[in-house]
């Protein structure tokens, strides 16, 4: 959702239990937040884990803020659409301007000066006029920023909306961390690059290195750069918790200044998240509200200790636990992946895309990862129907051999409830969810191998039970398919196993799909 956030270097080691850093300068950091003390003292998830961060529900029921809205698209919108414009086309044209006779070696070795400078605060002053008229009539400031020698990183959470990009501007403008591919946005590519951004190229397995040692060159210059700033999170939440950090910002283990971000509305036409409002219908609201609240605070710079500097993941866990203490609002344990997870599964039309992260974490809690279960009820079952796979919460405990009165095999029930069926659910959609959680990573014919039990009759398939197992993998047309199947049914017995498939395509390109992991880096079917 945002640039900002996009690379990351290799791993390192797993961070020891996180402790309370060392500090030059600053005060010592305040402890945890309660609901952290007993994840730590209990070793049991915390209730955040059934709080989608990545979930969004803009209610829209009050009466008179419907008339307003409507009211105000007719009247007030027209004007502010056209008003960013012109701020945009300026800001362009400025940056252009700038950015004339300059090479993009020029950009990353050297910082502007002179006349280029001025013109650059001249082009963040336009860009935040252009907040102005998209009603971020006033932002509110609590502490103080730190100079680009004091902390060489700004690092900004909880990351809610592309309005975030506000700190862009009024940063200085700060550079951003971002992706190689955006210095070619229509507009916004320019407004970026004169920034002086550190762009990563994920075609270059050098590229995070290369960003690493930016970083610390330029926080280590004598030089006048802009401050570097990174949303850490690396997507949008709803603000009920932190998710992870990345821990690319931290690898170079300077100092970094922590900024909340704060958007106190009485409606809630900001937060852009994975599932929820999307961008046009986010901007519409927010474009005729006559005033958008944001609040901006800087805590006190962050000084890394000799652990932290040594381990970047530790640097980042503390950094984020002393946010999330500011902000009264717990830790989570989602991730960008996560994210990544549940946009796959939605792309690939699996059932229940915004719980797939969640049942993951429950089938952890649940112990049920490290067993291989689901595999071993598909192959001991001769076939799943409706008479005993639609499941009460006691069916569905006794199935999975759970406690029904533990909380967390209770609520992984409840992650698969449709509201039509509220009493039941569907099994074979949790086996479905549960055997791609068991092959991620791994060549989807083994996915393939166990759709062969969820989906047919003893292990055997027929065509339309083909196409059930194939459609959450592959593009496959009909006429593909029934060529397959063809060529697999020599007998013209109706049905096939797994073997008998496997021999069919072995000259046919599908095998090759088939043999690549099932990756949600990926994004789409193959």
């Amino acid at each position: 959702m945002a640039a900002t956030a996009e690379w990351e270097p290799p791993v390192a080691p797993e961070a020891a239990p996180v402790a309370q850093p060392e500090r030059k300068g600053t005060a010592p950091a305040p402890g945890p937040p309660a609901a952290i003390n007993r994840k730590a003292e209990n070793n049991q998830p915390d209730e955040i884990h059934y709080v989608n961060p990545f979930v969004h529900k803009l209610v829209w029921d009050d009466p008179i803020d419907k008339a307003k809205t409507a009211l105000l698209t007719v009247i007030l919108l027209p004007f502010r659409v056209v008003l960013i414009l012109v701020c945009l086309v300026v800001a362009w044209a400025l940056a252009n301007i700038g950015l004339y006779g300059l090479s993009k070696e020029d950009l990353r070795t050297k910082p502007l000066v002179g006349w280029r400078r001025q013109l650059r605060h001249l082009t963040a002053l336009v860009m935040r006029t252009l907040f102005l008229f998209g009603s971020f009539n006033y932002i509110r400031y609590k502490g103080v920023r730190a100079s680009p020698k004091e902390a060489p990183v700004i690092c900004v959470a909880p990351h809610t909306a592309f309005y975030d990009s506000v700190c862009v501007v009024l940063f200085g403008p700060s550079a951003v961390v971002a992706k190689y591919e955006t210095a070619s946005l229509p507009f916004f590519g320019k407004l970026i690059d004169y920034a002086q951004p550190i762009y990563v190229c994920r075609e270059d397995p050098h590229s995070r290195q290369t960003t690493i040692r930016e970083i610390i060159q330029r926080a280590n210059s004598k030089e006048d750069w802009p401050q570097i700033l990174i949303f850490p999170e690396g997507t949008c939440t709803n603000r009920t918790s932190l998710i992870k950090f990345k821990p690319g910002a931290f690898y170079p283990g300077v100092p970094i200044q922590p900024v909340l971000m704060r958007y106190p509305n009485k409606v809630d036409t900001v937060t852009w998240t994975w599932e929820g409002p999307n961008a046009i219908q986010l901007l519409w609201r927010t474009l005729t509200q006559f005033h958008t609240f944001c609040e901006i605070e800087f805590l006190p710079v962050y000084y890394p200790s000799e652990a932290e500097k040594a381990n970047p993941k530790l640097y980042a866990d503390n950094v984020r636990m002393l946010m999330a203490k500011a902000l009264d609002i717990p830790i989570s344990d989602y991730t960008f992946d996560d994210c990544k997870l549940m946009t796959f599964v939605k792309n690939v039309g699996m059932p229940h895309p915004a719980a797939i992260a969640d049942i993951g974490k429950l089938r952890e809690t649940l112990k049920i990862a490290a067993t291989d279960r689901e595999s071993k009820i598909v192959a001991s079952e001769r076939q799943f129907t409706d008479a005993n796979s639609l499941l009460t919460y006691p069916q569905f405990a006794e199935r999975m051999q759970l406690d029904v009165q533990q909380e967390a095999a209770h609520n992984l029930f409840h992650k698969l409830i449709r509201p039509e069926t509220p009493d039941v659910i569907d099994f074979r959609e949790y086996l479905l969810l549960a055997l791609f959680l068991i092959t991620l990573y791994k060549p989807k014919l083994i996915f393939v191998e166990s759709l062969f039990h969820l989906y047919g009759v003893n292990g055997r398939v027929n065509r339309t039970q083909l196409y059930q197992t194939l459609q959450n993998l592959v593009r496959i047309s009909q006429k593909e398919l029934n060529s397959i199947f063809l060529q697999a049914d020599p007998d013209n017995l109706g049905t096939i196993d797994y073997s008998q498939f496997v021999k069919a395509i072995e000259r046919n390109p599908l095998l090759a799909k088939l043999q690549k992991n099932n990756d949600p880096n990926n994004l789409r079917l193959g």
